[in-house]
């Protein structure tokens, strides 16, 4: 690897030192109301929470954008340009994202691009890593990311907004809030749209590899295909639609929510590589990705003893990949059409035993549908529906009990999912499984300001549809649960001195088994579950209030992910940074109205590839990544502010993936109206 330059040294040596003079966490007091669901373990394993004014302060326009700010997490865009994450070694196919409690994927490679959901109706986001709660479920190996949105508050207020910004970037917000007598409104519409981002004027030309099977590029076997600029096929035109409203009293609250999400956009082609085929290229557009939602949430205080808790849902995904014979789309190949849904719902029973004693039961089921087809152009055939569909159970129970300063959490959950069809119906007969998770968890108070924690927990991860069957071989694969046994060990301190309030330092540990992955068989290559892994690390978390105008928090993780698979062909894991620092100063002048933010992220020895089969590149890896960002915020009357953001302001390059170079220096120039 290659070594750090001298300012990316010097500002992470920088962001080290002033992790000691933090003082007072900033206490933030949100004008909404979020929807939320007791989580019993949050205080025996790591966790964080992001709120609604700090997304804001960080300029973050999407959940992607967000989550990249949380310790132990990493955002990365994967050859369709998607934005995905890692947590603590784990992709995001392995750890469960909800929103508002509801599980939010696709159901054929089981994750969404996190830049679907919009930051503007996020109200909080809670993010349990390691030994997260058995009443949610399975596929949560890594943890549990919950997405907490809006909901109506009393009497009526909401907020305008727009902004502009290079290459035809623009937003417009739009949310009110509306209750009376229990009743509730929230609804939010946002749009965003731009032509092209900008690369970061040190980005090289690379020659990319081109392979062309069936010779319909044109192009030779190597050609630019980005020069720099305006990023090539980067447009984008996203809406988002939401809506929910409710009605609560003291003892019942009910909830309905519908949304719709709408993004067309290119897919920027990838600087290092190329394949085209007769009805599939990596040179594509995506006319349609869209995702649509029907949420229902209701709670009933039965006594003062039980609580019966439930939800319902209908989640429909398509998406639509276009692919075309060269950069200049001259002749469309085909469409990639998916057409997925997920229906399910779950039922929770809780049961304040004592003051000291808590039992809460849950069951939950979901049914989930993939549909994929090819539509070709002039020579290209096209295809009919293929269908998949499944069953998942779970049933779960989980007791905590508070004994003076000791609490302790158990949990076990019995999950089962049950293939009903798949594409060729070889794997329906036995691909029944049937997994049990048992949890523990303890968290001790020495003092009001110290306190330690600790847990283990057995988590399930099932295959997806997509590593059931591979459609172009025309193979099926009978595949077992991928497992995790997760041990966490923490320590959380007030500081009541003047330079340091509040310090989180948390170690993990995870030992991964049946690990799904690909095996090379003669000239074919199968999936089994042959894989072992091994994750740990350990992180720190502090707030701080320099002085009276100026505040810190400050981030670091180190995370050893190493394959201990036979015959693996890495020992490494693609896009998991071992180090990572996150720096976020904020500076208010009550004097003048105005605040502002400098956010420092640095993170090194990141995989993008262990082997790339078109160019033949074995172990690629960015070596040191150092971004800031700034923000200023001016309010001209109480409810009424104007804001600039400035992103990656040193234009440093690097790739956010494989191929996938970030965007460079750009800004956003906005305002904001709230009544």
């Amino acid at each position: 690897m290659k070594g750090m330059p001298i300012h990316t040294l010097t500002a992470a040596i920088l962001a080290v030192f002033a992790a000691p003079i933090l003082a007072e966490e900033q206490t933030f007091t949100l004008g909404e109301i979020v929807v939320s669901e007791p989580n019993t373990v949050a205080d025996v394993t790591l966790s964080n929470t992001l709120t609604a004014e700090q997304i804001e302060r960080i300029g973050a326009k999407t959940a992607a954008e967000v989550l990249d700010f949380v310790p132990g997490v990493y955002v990365a865009r994967n050859v369709k340009g998607e934005s995905s994450l890692t947590m603590q070694g784990f992709q995001q196919d392995r750890v469960l994202i909800l929103l508002d409690g509801v599980p939010y994927y696709e159901t054929n490679y089981g994750k969404l691009d996190l830049n679907q959901i919009p930051a503007a109706i996020i109200a909080k986001v809670e993010v349990t890593k390691g030994a997260s709660s058995v009443l949610y479920g399975p596929n949560g190996m890594g943890g549990v990311v919950n997405i907490i949105t809006h909901k109506g508050g009393e009497g009526v207020s909401g907020n305008l907004g727009a902004s502009a910004g290079l290459y035809g970037y623009n937003t417009q917000t739009a949310s009110i809030s509306m209750g009376k007598n229990g009743f509730s409104l929230f609804g939010a519409v946002e749009r965003r749209a731009q032509d092209a981002t900008r690369m970061s004027s040190d980005f090289d030309p690379y020659l990319a590899v081109i392979k062309d099977w069936d010779g319909l590029s044109g192009l030779p076997k190597e050609a630019i295909l980005e020069d720099g600029g305006k990023r090539e096929n980067s447009h984008l035109d996203a809406t988002n639609l939401w809506l929910r409203g409710g009605y609560a009293n003291d003892t019942t609250e009910i909830y309905a929510s519908v949304f719709h999400m709408d993004t067309e956009r290119g897919r920027p082609v990838n600087t290092k590589a190329a394949k085209v085929m007769s009805d599939f290229s990596w040179f594509a557009d995506i006319p349609e990705y869209q995702d649509t939602g029907i949420d229902l949430n209701g709670l009933h205080r039965l006594n003062d003893t039980l609580t019966l808790r439930g939800m319902a849902y209908y989640h429909y995904h398509t998406d639509t990949y276009r692919s075309f014979n060269n950069p200049e789309h001259d002749v469309a190949l085909a469409d990639s059409v998916f057409s997925d849904y997920s229906l399910g719902g779950a039922l929770f029973l809780d049961a304040q035993l004592a003051d000291w004693h808590r039992l809460s039961m849950s069951v939950n089921y979901k049914n989930d549908v993939h549909k994929g087809k090819t539509d070709g152009f002039g020579d290209v055939p096209s295809e009919p529906w293929m269908r998949s569909e499944l069953d998942t159970w779970s049933v779960a129970v989980e007791d905590k009990m508070e004994l003076g300063n000791l609490s302790l959490v158990a949990g076990l959950a019995w999950h089962r999912q049950v293939v009903q069809e798949d594409y060729s119906n070889a794997i329906k007969e036995n691909n029944d499984s049937d997994t049990f998770d048992p949890m523990l968890g303890a968290s001790y108070r020495l003092s009001p300001d110290t306190r330690l924690y600790a847990s283990v927990a057995q988590k399930t991860r099932f295959a997806t549809f997509s590593e059931m069957y591979d459609r172009d071989a025309g193979n099926a694969f009978d595949l077992k649960p991928e497992r995790n046994l997760s041990y966490n060990l923490g320590w959380e301190q007030q500081f009541r001195a003047p330079w340091l309030n509040h310090l989180q330092l948390g170690l993990f540990y995870h030992d991964i088994s049946d690990k799904i992955a690909v095996v090379e068989s003669g000239d074919d290559a199968i999936i089994d579950n042959i894989g072992k892994a091994r994750f740990y690390g350990v992180e720190l978390t502090t707030h701080s209030q320099l002085t009276e105008t100026l505040g810190l928090t400050f981030d670091y993780s180190y995370t050893y992910a190493r394959n201990r698979s036979e015959d693996r062909e890495s020992d490494y894991f693609r896009d998991v940074p071992e180090n990572a620092v996150t720096a976020i100063f904020d500076w208010s002048l009550p004097r003048w109205d105005m605040d502002a933010n400098l956010n420092i992220r640095y993170k090194n020895n990141i995989l993008l590839t262990d082997y790339d089969s078109t160019t033949k590149e074995e172990n690629v890896w960015e070596d040191n990544v150092l971004t800031v960002d700034v923000g200023v915020r001016k309010y001209l009357v109480s409810n009424f502010k104007v804001y600039l953001n400035l992103t990656n302001l040193f234009d440093e390059f690097h790739y956010e993936g494989y191929g996938m170079p970030n965007e460079g220096r750009a800004f956003e120039l906005g305002v904001d109206y709230r009544f």
